[in-house]
């Protein structure tokens, strides 16, 4: 008679199969990790013009002025930062066509610049819609 006897089961996980997947992988991961290069950033000292001054060709534009010492002027005109609002607000009421442009010294704070854009904003304006330049100093 023939006794049957049970074969004993693998106890464990399989290693080298698992050791080859964890080989496979890891020359994948070197081969495209070799390939990388580190890109520098370029740095450009972009050229400023010095002759080139814009006109006021246009009747309808008007050019906001920001000096480095916070002082404001509309059309060359010294104004008051209470009355900017007021000053715009009449230009365009004059004539609706009008277009603001703002000019910034170099030198000017950025919370004075701000200040414009919310004196204009208060005024009626679109302020995305107003150019803004910054004027280099000689």
């Amino acid at each position: 008679m023939k006794i049957y006897t049970r074969k004993a089961v693998m106890q464990g996980i399989p290693i080298v199969p698992m050791l080859d997947i964890l080989t496979i992988l890891l020359i994948f991961f070197i081969v495209h990790t070799e390939f990388k290069r580190q890109v520098n950033v370029l740095k450009l000292d972009l050229p400023r013009t010095e002759h080139l001054a814009g006109e006021m060709g246009d009747n309808n534009q008007v050019l906001l002025e920001v000096g480095e010492d916070g002082r404001l002027a509309l059309n060359g005109r010294e104004i008051a930062s209470d009355e900017l609002p007021a000053a715009v607000n009449e230009l365009v009421k004059n004539n609706p066509h009008t277009r603001v442009q703002v000019a910034a010294a170099e030198g000017s704070s950025l919370g004075k610049f701000i200040e414009v854009l919310d004196f204009l904003t208060a005024a009626g304006l679109n302020v995305e819609e107003v150019p803004v330049r910054i004027e280099h100093r000689k």
